[in-house]
């Protein structure tokens, strides 16, 4: 059975599918909701686009990207977002309990220090927080993301936004972590640079 992987967004949530036997995942994107849509229509076309993928393709294990915890609130970050956030998360891990599979929430930090490496990672952090300082205002968001489409780009992916990026990032971190398994794109990369390295 597959393996999908959700960066959970009410805009755009990524999801990114593998199975043993194929050379590359599948990915894209699904539109929850728009600033007019209510949390609970959004929760709703979560269900029904999870729904309409398992028929295709019924996969053994999610993995999704852990809700923000309160403590670390920043930026435009706010409890409404926190709000829908941990309901997106509360409605996987309830597909999956309904679909006898597992459920797991992987921490962006985790698997972004594993997947674009720890340095690049530290680094995007410590100019944001030195632009903080500086400006009042600052935040490592869109280097992280961009690095994390460099990224996929160099395994071989095109991913046409940053949520799909996103969601092969934690697809890829959670076949190695935790099904201990090395995808084909991987399985090459003594042959490519390391993000950020001389060619």
């Amino acid at each position: 059975m597959a393996i999908l992987a959700l960066d959970l967004s009410k805009s755009n949530t990524g999801w990114a599918v593998w199975k043993p036997g194929w050379e590359a995942a599948r990915y894209g994107s699904w539109r929850l909701g728009s600033e007019f849509t209510s949390d609970g229509q959004v929760f709703c076309k979560l269900h029904q686009q999870m729904t309409d993928l398992w028929k295709v393709m019924p996969f053994a294990s999610i993995y999704f990207e852990q809700a923000i915890l309160p403590a670390n609130l920043s930026g435009a970050t706010n409890i409404r977002a926190l709000s829908l956030a941990s309901g997106l998360a509360a409605h996987v891990e309830s597909f999956a309990n309904a679909m006898r599979c597992q459920a797991t929430a992987i921490n962006v930090s985790t698997w972004r220090k594993d997947f674009i490496g720890t340095d690049l990672v530290k680094d995007a952090n410590a100019k944001a927080r030195a632009k903080r300082k500086a400006e009042g205002k600052g935040s490592a968001r869109d280097e992280l993301k961009r690095l994390t489409i460099e990224r996929c780009r160099q395994l071989g992916f095109s991913p046409r936004k940053d949520d799909e990026a996103d969601a092969l990032g934690i697809l890829d971190y959670s076949l190695g972590f935790h099904e201990q398994i090395t995808p084909p794109w991987r399985a090459q990369e003594v042959l490519r640079p390391m993000l950020g390295g001389a060619a």
